[in-house]
């Protein structure tokens, strides 16, 4: 037996229906032949942030952690303020100042002289700044393993850092630290005194309202869901357990 002379025609014409369903259901098709390798499909792998969630982040007050004496959860959140953007915000820019009672406050009182602005090398942002009293500063927030390194934390003090930025994770909650130093030599170039480690926040990233019910869906079509991020594995498996996709 030959292979009918019609087949190709008709595999068109139904992948053509079934392109036409799938865009009344608000799914565009830009290649006929997605259509068949979905068909096929076994494992299904999602990136997470903004996909299987929001990417619309919020910080948790009651759970901030301050490392230095004589500041408060309010003073955390202004350094961390300090030390985003406060236009052209990404999501953790815009979830930090949108903390403070009034935007403004992130550069009141103070003139910036230069904002280092997050890289995948530093992993953190920065601010050099002039106070009323003409004092230099620098503000820097980013990935916790980073500003603990930049502060130079050991022992008992280091140890209680990954304690609550693994406690953080198991609740499903990304940790950004915070860090503080002064510049008497007033350069924006100079290294300046000693950075302090100011605190931890937590961030909380919730899942789509849609995303446990499609999963759900795909795997009782017999599509195995895979979550793929580059987030703590406490994270993805607190994650996971939200959205029934099990913490393995």
């Amino acid at each position: 037996g030959g292979i009918p002379i019609a087949m190709p025609t008709v595999l068109s014409v139904t992948m053509a229906i079934g392109s036409h369903r799938l865009s009344q259901q608000g799914a565009i098709t830009k290649r006929m032949t997605a259509i068949e390798e979905m068909a096929g499909m076994d494992v299904l792998c999602s990136d997470k942030t903004g996909t299987l969630t929001l990417n619309k982040l919020s910080v948790d007050k009651s759970l901030i952690e301050v490392f230095v004496k004589g500041t408060d959860s309010d003073g955390l959140l202004l350094a961390a303020a300090r030390a985003s953007r406060v236009e052209n915000q990404d999501a953790i820019d815009a979830s930090i100042v949108g903390m403070l009672a009034d935007p403004k406050e992130a550069r009141a009182g103070i003139t910036e002289v230069h904002f280092l602005p997050f890289n995948p090398v530093d992993k953190r942002t920065a601010i050099t700044y002039i106070d009323s009293n003409g004092d230099w500063h620098r503000t820097s927030k980013g990935a916790p393993e980073q500003i603990i390194d930049l502060c130079g934390l050991k022992g008992e003090m280091r140890r209680k850092a990954h304690q609550i930025i693994d406690n953080f994770a198991e609740r499903g909650l990304r940790a950004l630290g915070v860090a503080r130093q002064t510049v008497p030599e007033k350069t924006k170039e100079s290294e300046g005194s000693p950075w302090e480690f100011v605190g931890l926040l937590p961030l909380f990233d919730p899942p789509r309202h849609d995303s446990a019910e499609t999963i759900r869906r795909a795997l009782d079509l017999g599509v195995n869901v895979k979550m793929i991020t580059g987030d703590q594995l406490a994270i993805g498996k607190e994650t996971g357990r939200r959205l029934g996709m099990g913490t393995n």
